[in-house]
């Protein structure tokens, strides 16, 4: 029998766990004409001693279950206080079991475990779920995660919005499906990349408010791309047919700068955007060689979801690309994950955070001050203000102390430049 309501209090606030949450919701929703298909089991990881819910038992705790989540009998959700649920077909479960109990073993000394821990089913670090009596339990616990309630009747100015909202959501298209990406990889092989590749350059401010650029990001339009290859399709819908799409990229953008068909890369210094799997790829390796002589100039940008997906290899990714000379940047950070992209406890060069409107409204409160102070504490010029498509994000960003910007403004300032 599961036990929701003793879920203990938040203890740890892990980065993809929002995320997980949603697709926890939606995909309890995708089963609901047949919930007694599936089996769910909830790991409670955050009652666990502090000294057992380190990156090495968490990984641990996650790769038990990786084989069968890669034969697709098996999904695994990361909540945000660093418990586990894992969703599997109900043919399965026997192989679950096995799977805790050798988390069980690993976690034996721990004070949660000193009844039942050998028991798969009767301990206090797990709780099973009868899917076809406790599906709706399932799904309102779900629902309360991502902050879904009854609401009162919407104003017409909401509704308005939502119209807006879905019809932005058919211009972007349909969903990719796993015969789209095949189709989109088969493509790639043969599309020339140079028409869909721009550059914009990290610039710094110096006297006189004059622009210097410290290294230029090469980048490939997906938006474009998506246009000529698959008109119709939203590529982001699926983050994981995406992530496996952009390693595809990964590999064409790389021969593309090995070749050095353009001379400034290497002069001017330039920055790429791959995955942590590219960079322990036989591809990366070959990249490296044709690349060696201009690596102190090469930043490697690496997305935070990526990093934290899995720490190991980021970290083992990390030291062997430093060995070689490269920097490294983690994209894609917003205000609410500033606190894990930590560029000294991470062992980084930069950390890459994007303008959003609602930096404007902290400026100046507790919130804008602890953020100003969080950045002053991670050295001047490691975080770079990303997405800056006008004066005021730039203004704002240099009272929260950046001194390094990237966007539309800045491609702007250096126009009128020349």
């Amino acid at each position: 029998m599961s036990d929701l309501s003793k879920a203990p209090d938040f203890l740890l606030t892990h980065p993809l766990g929002e995320s997980h949450e949603h697709r926890l919701l939606e995909d309890l929703r995708a089963i609901v004409s047949a919930p007694s298909s599936r089996g769910v089991v909830r790991l409670y990881i955050s009652r666990l001693q502090p000294k057992n819910r380190d990156v090495r038992g968490l990984r641990e705790a996650e790769s038990a279950f990786e084989a069968l989540a890669r034969m697709q009998a098996a999904r695994l959700y990361r909540l945000r206080n660093s418990d586990l649920v894992v969703m599997f077909d109900i043919n399965e479960s026997m192989s679950i079991e096995k799977c805790v109990t050798k988390l069980l073993r690993l976690w034996g000394g721990d004070p949660l475990l000193i009844k039942f821990k050998s028991d798969p089913r009767k301990n206090r670090l797990t709780s099973w779920f009868d899917m076809a009596a406790e599906y709706g339990q399932l799904v309102q616990f779900a629902e309360q995660q991502v902050g879904i309630v009854e609401k009162p009747a919407k104003s017409l100015e909401e509704l308005v919005t939502d119209h807006e909202a879905r019809r932005g959501n058919r211009e972007r298209g349909q969903p990719m499906t796993p015969l789209g990406l095949e189709r989109a990889e088969d493509s790639l092989a043969r599309v020339d990349l140079s028409s869909f590749t721009r550059r914009q350059p990290v610039c710094a401010f110096v006297e006189g408010n004059r622009t210097e650029v410290v290294f230029t990001e090469v980048f490939v339009s997906i938006a474009e791309l998506r246009e000529t290859l698959m008109p119709g399709t939203d590529f982001t819908a699926n983050p994981w047919l995406f992530q496996r799409l952009t390693q595809t990229l990964d590999r064409r953008v790389m021969a593309q700068i090995g070749r050095r068909d353009d001379k400034s890369l290497t002069r001017e210094g330039f920055s790429v955007n791959l995955n942590v799997a590219t960079l322990l790829s036989e591809e990366f390796l070959e990249f490296d060689e044709d690349f060696t002589q201009g690596a102190q100039d090469a930043v490697l940008e690496l997305r935070l979801e990526d990093v934290f997906s899995d720490l190991p290899s980021f970290m083992f990714a990390r030291d062997f690309v430093h060995e070689r000379g490269y920097r490294v940047c983690i994209d894609g950070v917003t205000l609410d994950t500033m606190l894990y992209a930590d560029a000294n406890k991470l062992n980084v060069g930069y950390v890459k955070l994007m303008w959003a409107n609602e930096m404007a409204a902290i400026s100046g409160t507790p919130k804008g001050h602890a953020i100003r102070d969080m950045i002053r504490e991670r050295r001047r010029g490691r975080v770079i203000m990303a997405r800056c498509d006008s004066e005021a994000a730039v203004r704002i960003g240099q009272q929260l102390g950046i001194t390094l910007f990237q966007g539309r403004h800045i491609d702007a300032l250096r126009r009128e430049k020349y």
